[in-house]
């Protein structure tokens, strides 16, 4: 019987990703977890607490800056551009591995859940507005100090870099999504070339 809790989020992760939140009975989580509704509900409060759990577990969590880049207040825009690239994949890794599916599937599935945390989490919007602010101010010093050490040109407004880079990498994931997933080497490419044209 399971009952540590990062099994108990996994498996609730698997099924969440599966069924829709509304069709997660409590008889489904019970097989899929391995625990009575006692057991589950001993971790937490009730369903929605369950899924709110998962939610923070694979989404929040993988995606704050400081747990999915290397950041340092002198590294240059090369290295954080590598840098980047190597946490998206990390990343990308960690949620394959967690539900035992290739790269591809577990994007779509992804996005499928990203979906669902946004109807069913209270306060998810608020929330990824917070994560993506931070993504944006981490972005905009490595930016701002690549400007003043003369790393890239200084004739293009700060904000606009940002957001090329920024939505090469959100576009990509996006667009992907639905076919390969996230090709992480041509998002090498693509930051490469913006890199390139800045310089």
């Amino acid at each position: 019987m399971k009952t540590n809790k990062a099994e108990i989020y996994k498996n609730a992760f698997r099924l969440f990703l599966q069924d829709n939140y509304e069709k997660v009975t409590v008889v489904k989580l019970e097989k899929a977890i391995g625990l009575s509704c006692r057991g589950i509900y001993h971790h937490t409060k009730d369903k929605l607490g369950l899924f709110k759990a998962v939610v923070d577990t694979y989404i929040f969590e993988p995606h704050k800056v400081e747990n999915k880049f290397v950041f340092t207040e002198d590294i240059s825009l090369r290295d954080f551009l590598q840098s980047y690239i190597e946490g998206v994949e990390r990343t990308m890794d960690y949620l394959s591995n967690e539900l035992g599916v290739d790269r591809k599937e577990c994007a779509k599935c992804y996005f499928q859940f990203l979906f669902q945390a946004y109807k069913y989490y209270p306060g998810f919007a608020e929330k990824m507005d917070t994560i993506f602010e931070k993504d944006h101010q981490a972005w905009r010093k490595v930016i701002d100090r690549a400007m003043a050490s003369g790393e890239i040109r200084t004739d293009i407004a700060p904000e606009e870099v940002v957001d090329m880079f920024r939505m090469a990498y959100l576009g990509l994931s996006y667009t992907q999504a639905f076919t390969t997933g996230l090709d992480a080497k041509r998002l090498k490419r693509q930051f490469d070339a913006v890199y390139k044209l800045l310089k």
